[in-house]
């Protein structure tokens, strides 16, 4: 049994902040002093200037010894940035997880009920749908209602809300600036991981090509699927398509004022995109969940080997479809978050697109994504072949994935929200 976490991002209404800004300077400033701190610290630590970890790296390096040396840190960098005594106190307290989180933990509460309000500096109030902001003078921010429903599905699922965040986004330039604000719930509950005899295997080559799927259990492919539906994929081409076409007349118009209307067409195209995508790995990501607890299922992802990236990359495709492979990274730490979550074991593996699985000879093309062996002539869509590759080494892959599923350090729970 283990912790896992999963965070709301609740964005703070510009309006708000600008009637504030007192709020957007106490947060720039907790930003700024957990920055100096964190890499004072590592630097100490490590000899280094700014040092490359992964969690588990950090995890071992920041051991109960350090916390003097921490708090020295601290009491020095803090009071720079005019933070007072609740902020000490508090990164004194966290002062291993500020390293994760980059931010300074906020003690929070989530009323229910009608539960005592006991001061904590975040309040969220389920029945009013309000979030209140405290240690300034108070502001109050109205929940959304997906962000109530969220709340109630994690409470359903047996989470509590175990910490807050003031964050800030920072756009970075030639002078770095600071802007939305946003408040993070971090939900916190236990859970074991489940035992599988079934896998639900993954391939995604590109997002635009969609993602295939296949369940496999006790060394049998039992069912394939593709996500998501045509239309979908579709929609993405027409709009890479479109946005190439812009970009290239912009390129050539010479008159100013109508170059800038393409280019304005184009960013917002880029836009609807960017937010298609989003949508698309989020929905992806949903069902292939759903499929493995449905099924009580391990998830096992393909991975591409850097080569076979360089050579997609160098490939000649257009500039404009490298956010797709992009994508694939999203897709990728959603679904890891959302396995732990749930106590699905989750691993990254390489199934083979071009090496026959019958075989292991090197695979050659026999039409568009179908691919043929020459040794022993089995034939396939190249899309299959990875599940093929999956049933193939399905009794090693369950044996792979009674290794110990979670980490004991609650990092990177920011880089995935909601």
């Amino acid at each position: 049994m283990g912790q896992v976490y999963r965070v709301l991002k609740i964005e703070i209404p510009w309006r708000l902040v600008e009637e504030r800004p007192d709020v957007l300077d106490l947060v720039t400033r907790i930003h700024l002093a957990t920055e100096e701190y964190v890499r004072r610290l590592l630097k100490e630590i490590t000899g280094q200037e700014e040092p490359k970890l992964t969690p588990e790296e950090l995890g071992r390096l920041l051991t109960p010894d350090r916390r003097e040396l921490a708090h020295k840190i601290i009491e020095e960098v803090f009071p720079k940035y005019n933070l007072k005594k609740y902020f000490i106190d508090q990164a004194k307290v966290f002062w291993h997880d500020i390293v994760f989180f980059k931010m300074v933990p906020l003690k929070a509460q989530l009323r229910v009920e009608n539960e005592r309000d006991f001061g904590a500096p975040i309040f969220i109030d389920l029945r009013s749908e309000i979030l209140k902001v405290r240690r300034l003078k108070t502001f109050v921010v109205r929940l959304g209602r997906n962000n109530v429903t969220w709340i109630k599905k994690r409470l359903e699922e047996g989470a509590r809300l175990k910490l807050a965040f003031l964050g800030i986004e920072r756009r970075r330039g030639k002078e770095p600036t600071y802007g939305k604000l946003y408040v993070a719930l971090v939900f916190a509950r236990e859970v074991t991981p489940v035992e599988p005899r079934t896998l639900v295997a993954v391939d995604v080559n590109r997002l635009d090509n969609g993602a295939v799927i296949g369940i496999i259990r006790d060394g049998k492919l039992r069912r394939t699927l593709r996500l998501p539906e045509d239309g979908v994929i579709r929609e993405l081409r027409r709009l890479h398509e479109e946005i190439s076409r812009l970009e290239e007349r912009a390129a050539r118009e010479a008159d100013p004022a109508r170059r800038m209307l393409l280019e304005e067409r184009v960013r917002r195209l880029k836009s609807k995109r960017f937010r298609k995508i989003r949508d698309v790995v989020t929905r992806i990501a949903k069902e292939i969940i759903e499929l493995a607890r449905q099924n009580n299922a391990a998830i096992v992802v393909d991975v591409m080997d850097y080569e076979t990236y360089l050579e997609r990359k160098q490939s000649g495709e257009k500039g404009d479809k490298k956010h797709l492979y992009d994508g694939l990274g999203r897709l990728r730490r959603r679904l890891q978050h959302l396995a732990e979550w749930y106590g699905l074991p989750y691993l990254e593996e390489r199934l083979y697109s071009t090496v026959c699985p019958h075989c292991g000879a090197k695979m050659e093309e026999e039409k568009k994504r179908i691919m043929r062996c020459p040794v022993c002539g089995f034939s396939d869509a190249r899309d299959n072949i990875p599940l093929l590759w999956a049933k193939r080494r399905y009794w090693e892959l369950i044996e792979k994935i009674k290794q110990p599923a979670f980490s004991s350090v609650p990092a990177a729970i920011l880089l995935l929200t909601s």
